[in-house]
This record gives structure tokens, C-alpha cells and sequence, in this order.
């Protein structure tokens, strides 16, 4: 464990003279290429007149809404997919497909269509996590195995009741998984 922390401390240091280096060959302006220590010097003026404090809170009200939203529309539209044959057949490709473009794609159509504001940037942290959230959802509801289904029936479950207290039940652990990836997902939108 020593060992691997002194090959870490010594690969940073190694970094960080290397920065170093390329700043003081001067091949970028210092404000699109800046040293160390000015890196180091505004993120300390950053904490220390609030700016980041405020930056980071407001990104994280923006991840939390979208995210949110996300997982609201997401498993809805998962849940729908995953019990008619024929949304599977249409809109199940359609997400599919949709859920491989890059969530900054989504940001000319955000502008377009709301405007370069607050909801523009909700919009994009929802488009980028709310096709994989729904594809989690449907596959946790497909994947269940037969037998809890037919367990739950035969114990009188059918309906809303089979689904609230067999089904969601049982594709939980799958769905905390999709949850897990539709947060990376929204966290990269926010950065883009």
C-alpha cells in the first residue's frame, strides 16, 4: 500500500512539473494554458469569495431537478414499453437508438426550442439521462423471472397489485443499476 501511494505522489509530481514545463515554454498564452500555481490561486479566490460554493450548488440543483424528471419520464416510458408489444416494437428502437447520441447533441435543439437558459440546460440534463434510465426500466421489468410472476398470481396478485408488489419488487436491484448509469449519464450532460 505504501508502495503504491509513493507511485502515485511521484507520477503527480512527475504531472506536475511536466505542466510546468509546458507553461514556461510559453507555446499557449498563460490564459488558455495557465500555470500551477495560478490554477491553484483562483481555485483558492474561488472558495474563498463563494463563487464556487454558489457554482456548485446551482449545478447540483440542476443535476438533482433533471435527474429527477429523468427518472420519472424514464420509468413511466420503461414501464409502458416493457408491457405493450407494440411500443416495444416502435418507440423500444427509437430509444434504443436515440440513447447512443452524445447528450451534447441535444443542446442546438435546447436553444432552439426554449432558448440559452436555465430550462435549456434541465432540458439536456434530461435528454441525456432519461433514455437510459428508460431501457433500465424496461429491461428490469422484462428480465423478472417467470416463476415470481406466476408465484404472485397464485397468491392472488393481479393488476396494479401484481405489478406494486411483485414486479417493481423484483426488478429493483436492475433498475438501481440503470439508475446508477442515467446519473453518470446526467452528470455528463451537466458538464457539456
Amino acid at each position: 500500500m505504501e508502495q503504491r501511494l509513493f507511485k502515485q505522489l511521484v507520477f503527480y509530481l512527475i504531472l506536475l512539473i511536466a505542466w510546468e514545463i509546458i507553461v514556461r515554454l510559453r507555446i499557449w498564452p498563460e490564459y488558455i494554458f495557465p500555470s500551477p500555481l495560478r490554477v491553484a490561486e483562483a481555485l483558492i479566490e474561488g472558495f474563498r469569495d463563494s463563487t464556487f460554493i454558489i457554482a456548485i450548488g446551482i449545478s447540483l440543483r440542476r443535476l438533482a431537478i433533471g435527474f429527477a424528471i429523468s427518472i420519472f419520464c424514464g420509468g413511466a416510458l420503461g414501464l409502458l414499453i416493457s408491457k405493450f408489444k407494440l411500443l416495444d416494437e416502435t418507440i423500444g428502437g427509437l430509444v434504443l437508438g436515440v440513447q447512443t447520441l452524445p447528450s451534447i447533441c441535444w443542446l442546438p435543439l435546447a436553444v432552439l426550442w426554449v432558448g440559452l437558459n436555465e430550462r435549456a440546460i434541465l432540458f439536456v440534463v434530461v435528454m441525456g439521462a432519461i433514455f437510459s434510465i428508460t431501457i433500465a426500466t424496461e429491461s428490469s421489468i422484462k428480465n423478472i423471472p417467470q416463476l415470481f410472476i406466476k408465484a404472485g398470481r397464485n397468491m392472488g396478485a393481479k393488476g396494479w397489485g401484481l405489478l406494486w408488489e411483485v414486479m417493481i419488487p423484483a426488478a429493483l436491484p436492475q433498475f438501481v443499476t440503470g439508475l446508477k448509469q442515467g446519473w453518470s449519464f446526467a452528470w455528463r450532460s451537466l458538464m457539456a
